[in-house]
């Protein structure tokens, strides 16, 4: 069995043990089984709770200094085992954790901290050194933010210096490539070489105007509305919200923009309907009664008799008539898209005032049909399916046939929506020397 599984099996084990229980005695049970980070969990629950729980808090204390002290002992097994980098990175986490929750290491803790920091300190300097000799600059960058608790520590700050003056010069002949590359319809590429000649304070001089024809500046939705609905509806407007969140909806996406080249026009057909028809009506219910007659064969006596009466009441039968057929219809980015939502059904119900025990009358009402709850579920299918049909065009058209055209730019939109795809990824590190994410964290991409 692995890992994982074991230890899931051992918290559900340890919860059942402990039922009831409080938050802080579950916290408790899993601190004394060697499960730290989820004993700190509760504890933290508990807290969220009650913010002056003193058990809570020194539970709390102690799980994250045994979490702080494990952690030690994985970076050490890490290094030893050849994976600097894991060590690193499970270091830097460390002393982030530290700083968050208010610890400083003591005694061994602190012996086992400090020699792996030197470690640390020794692989920061060389790796330092290996990346300022890269004709990328943006790796030294991403290097500095990822272990910038380790750097910190170790005050690399001044030994590091000394090789911004080669990263800036690397950075402005990126800042270059990347106008040079611009054009009239590259709006994500000149977003792109914005933030990234920001981001190394270089000046950069005047875009061109872009006005990109394969984006929308607006939509325009023709709607083709048929409602007839009984008195009493309180759906009349309805269809009309619905046209105004796939607007929204349109606005949110990315084939939306100010400098797009034309209008996005989508044709909405609707046909919405709900009638109740009502109609009173006489029923009966028949019933026995024992009654006491003259028996004729005894002048003088009575006997029992079963007499039949009919219990009339007025009841109102209501018919109520529901459906809906609804759909869009676009062309987008030189595709069809449209989608089609419908429902319907013919409910029959009842009330009356009739309340007679001895036949199992009571009054009752009509129960009719819950129009909102059908009609929000058919719209909001509507409103979902077209956002992912305009994401599904999207990627379409900016991550299969042409993705490798424009210089980048297609690159950038495919990223969008698949910032894992492997094409993105690879142009990124043949031309920046990092991975889509690694530069989206570095430029908010």
């Amino acid at each position: 069995m692995n890992t994982p599984k074991l230890c899931a099996l051992l918290i559900a084990g340890i919860l059942i043990l402990s039922g009831c229980k409080s938050l802080v005695q579950k916290g408790n049970k899993l601190y004394e089984a060697g499960m730290y980070d989820q004993s700190a969990e509760f504890y933290q629950q508990a807290l969220a709770e009650d913010p002056q729980d003193i058990e809570a808090r020194q539970g709390l204390t102690l799980a994250r200094n045994k979490i702080i002290d494990r952690g030690l002992i994985d970076v050490r097994m890490l290094r030893l085992s050849g994976n600097q980098t894991g060590a690193a990175l499970k270091l830097e986490r460390l002393l982030r954790n530290q700083v968050s929750w208010h610890i400083e290491p003591v005694g061994p803790m602190a012996e086992t901290q400090n020699e792996e920091l030197r470690y640390a300190n020794s692989w920061l300097q060389q790796e330092a050194l290996s990346l300022s000799r890269s004709a990328f600059p943006d790796p030294f960058r991403y290097f500095e933010m990822r272990y910038a608790f380790l750097i910190a520590n170790a005050r690399l700050g001044n030994t590091f210096a000394q090789y911004q003056a080669q990263l800036q010069e690397n950075a402005e002949r990126q800042c270059h490539k990347l106008k040079a590359s611009q054009g009239q319809d590259r709006l994500f590429l000149q977003r792109f070489y914005r933030k990234y000649c920001q981001a190394w304070n270089i000046t950069s001089s005047a875009d061109t105007q872009v006005n990109d024809k394969a984006l929308y500046s607006g939509i325009r939705i023709t709607p083709e509305l048929t409602v007839r609905l009984h008195e009493t509806s309180t759906q009349k407007h309805r269809l009309e919200t619905v046209l105004s969140q796939l607007n929204e909806v349109f606005r949110d996406s990315l084939w939306y923009h100010p400098q797009g080249g034309e209008q996005f026009t989508l044709s909405v057909r609707a046909t919405f309907k709900h009638s109740r028809d009502a109609k009173l009506v006489n029923r009966q219910k028949h019933y026995t009664l024992e009654q006491a007659r003259p028996n004729p064969a005894e002048p003088g006596s009575f006997m029992k008799t079963e007499v039949t009466k009919t219990y009339q009441y007025p009841v109102t039968e209501f018919t109520e008539y529901f459906s809906l057929d609804m759909m869009y219809q676009g062309r987008l980015g030189g595709q069809q898209i449209e989608h089609k939502v419908d429902d319907s059904q013919v409910h029959y119900t009842h009330s009356h005032y009739a309340d007679f025990p001895d036949l199992d009358l009571a009054p009752q009402k009509a129960q009719f049909l819950d129009v909102s709850t059908r009609l929000d579920k058919q719209l909001s299918e509507l409103r979902n399916q077209f956002k992912a049909d305009l994401d599904s065009v999207w990627q379409q058209s900016y991550c299969e046939d042409r993705l490798g055209a424009a210089n980048g730019e297609h690159v950038l939109r495919c990223a969008k929506l698949a910032p894992h795809h492997e094409y993105v990824n690879n142009w990124f590190n043949q031309h920046f020397g990092l991975n889509y994410q690694a530069m989206s964290s570095l430029y908010s991409l």
